[in-house]
């Protein structure tokens, strides 16, 4: 009995310091830093399409160590920059978090807006109205936020890109940074929302004159010619020049362009790639990231993949070469991030706010069903439509495949608001070009679980959405440029397809084909991060990472 007594204390004792290490190991399993990276426009088949062209470090690595979810999908239309970053960081979808485009029509203004201008904020690090920016219109948490308000703002998130709305928006809205480039200056700015002047960091980034050192270096093939056989030839009638010029074939003399067009020319080469990682390093040494007592979230998107493929579309010399040299920037910041943290101290996620369309008069040269759609001439269409059977222009605004209609003036003349949206509906599925359509009566009287439908209710908001929603054929865009080069926006596979990469510590090597929604990635990190999803939050968490914490 003395013997069992005096056992006891020890047992106890010994109870308690196991418990201690169990707890000092979750608090281990805590990365210090988390690293969310959206590349802007990258279709899902840029990884196997390459894939014997990338090095082992970069964004194989992502692949082959990490977890790969090969069919990750936006679930609704239209597919944009700025609704894509918001649904990452959100965890759903525009007709919840309520960024509805780029741009869109504002009833209540009168006008068509820019999704985060804000004329209430100052400018900081420019007299350009390129700083009057916040993420004011969204309408949601995001799981930046989320991670800041479960770490009582401990937790220090940072958002970064060349294009203002893909810095603001995975940074949310408590953010101690978000910084975006002003394209006259070639500078790292911000606004008021955030901070009152520059960090010494940034302005000492910005005293440095990277981009004229990197323009330079210009532009040619980074592999010999023969590596380019799964792209076209180089000289085709496809493909749309760089900012003020007419050459589509490589070389490309950068010095020479930058003195006629300035910094921003940066955002249309890969460069503008090497300049996000650059800045993202500075800002991880600046803010003292992955260094404090609670996790630290960087937000970094690279901009140039959109604005390169924008011009040369998918299947160009100029995209793939893009890819390579991106592919040994991500191998570059993934070995800082190790070195500097190590492995099992960050956790990282790669994937795209869309995909992008083949370049539309190519494929009707290759006797595939393609086209253009004039939103300026189905706009007119649709007022001279709605003299003739209204005897009134109802036609407030066309806005991404969206009629908006004058409300007031329909009850003033009596007419019942869900038979004109019917008629327009109708008149608009005998514009070329269109596939189908849905009233705003209807996406409000019904749940979509499927289909084409789905989507269209899941990006429509009963606040700013219009009301008639439209969308167009397969491999149909709004008219772009001068039918060269490509862009996106539809519900279709190219553009809703994107890559899903995680990487890190706790993160399993392996790979699913089952589908799953981008809106799922906050859900996911919630769990890991122990905070609550972001408020709106309609995705699931990803079993594959979360099964079993």
């Amino acid at each position: 009995m003395k013997f069992i007594k005096l056992l006891l204390p020890l047992m106890l004792a010994a109870s308690f310091i196991i418990q201690c290490e169990m707890d000092d190991g979750d608090e281990q399993d805590q990365p210090k830093l988390v690293v969310g990276i959206v590349v802007d426009q990258m279709r899902y088949d840029f990884i196997p399409r390459f894939r014997d062209q990338y090095g082992d470090d970069g964004l194989m690595k992502l692949y082959n160590d990490g977890f790969s979810f090969d069919n990750a999908n936006y679930q609704y239309v239209p597919t944009y920059t700025a609704p894509g970053h918001t649904s990452i960081f959100a965890g759903t979808n525009p007709t919840v978090h309520g960024i509805i485009g780029n741009n869109w029509y504002d009833r209540e203004a009168g006008e068509h807006i820019y999704c985060t201008d804000d004329h209430d904020m100052e400018p900081v690090g420019t007299d350009s109205d390129d700083g009057r920016m916040s993420p004011h219109r969204m309408n949601t948490t995001t799981i930046t936020d989320e991670l800041r308000l479960a770490t009582n703002k401990k937790s220090r998130t940072i958002g970064i890109s060349i294009k203002d709305r893909s810095a603001i928006f995975p940074a949310g809205h408590m953010a101690n940074g978000a910084y975006w480039m002003d394209p006259e200056t070639g500078e790292f700015i911000t606004s008021s929302w955030y901070t009152d002047e520059l960090p010494g960091w940034v302005r000492q980034f910005n005293g440095e004159d990277r981009i004229e050192e990197y323009m330079a270096e210009g532009w040619d093939l980074i592999k010999d010619e023969e590596y380019y056989d799964l792209s076209r030839e180089d000289d085709n009638p496809y493909e749309g020049p760089l900012p003020g010029g007419d050459k589509v074939t490589f070389p490309y003399d950068l010095e020479m362009k930058y003195e006629e067009e300035g910094p921003g020319l940066i955002q249309y080469v890969p460069q503008g790639n090497n300049y996000t990682t650059d800045f993202a390093k500075a800002a991880i040494e600046g803010e003292q990231l992955g260094r404090g007592e609670a996790t630290d979230f960087l937000t970094i998107s690279y901009s140039s993949p959109d604005y390169i493929g924008h011009r040369f579309g998918p299947q160009s010399r100029e995209i793939q070469d893009q890819y390579l040299r991106f592919d040994r920037d991500i191998a570059r910041f993934l070995d800082y991030l190790e070195e500097e943290f190590g492995h099992d101290n960050i956790l990282v996620f790669l994937t795209a706010d869309h995909g992008a369309a083949h370049v539309p008069k190519y494929m009707q040269d290759q006797g595939v069903p393609a086209g253009y759609f004039y939103d300026s001439d189905v706009e007119e269409e649709l007022q001279e439509f709605s003299e003739q059977q209204f005897g009134v222009d109802l036609v407030e605004a066309f806005s991404n495949q969206q009629v908006f209609l004058d409300r007031q003036l329909i009850d003033a003349r009596d007419l019942d608001i869900e038979e004109v949206e019917k008629q327009f509906a109708r008149y608009l599925r005998t514009v070329d070009g269109v596939s189908g359509t849905l009233t705003t009566s209807a996406l409000n009287a019904s749940q979509f679980t499927e289909g084409m439908e789905a989507k269209v209710q899941r990006g429509h908001n009963q606040i700013r959405s219009g009301d008639v929603a439209a969308w167009l054929d397969p491999q149909w865009v709004p008219f772009w440029r001068d039918k060269t080069g490509t862009t996106h926006f539809s519900p279709y596979s190219y553009d809703t397809r994107v890559p899903m990469l995680w990487y890190g510590g706790g993160v399993p090597s392996g790979s699913t084909s089952r589908e799953v929604g981008i809106e799922d990635i906050a859900p996911t990190l919630g769990l890991m991060l122990n905070t609550a999803f972001p408020s709106g939050t309609t995705g699931e968490p990803l079993e594959e990472l979360v099964d079993g914490r």
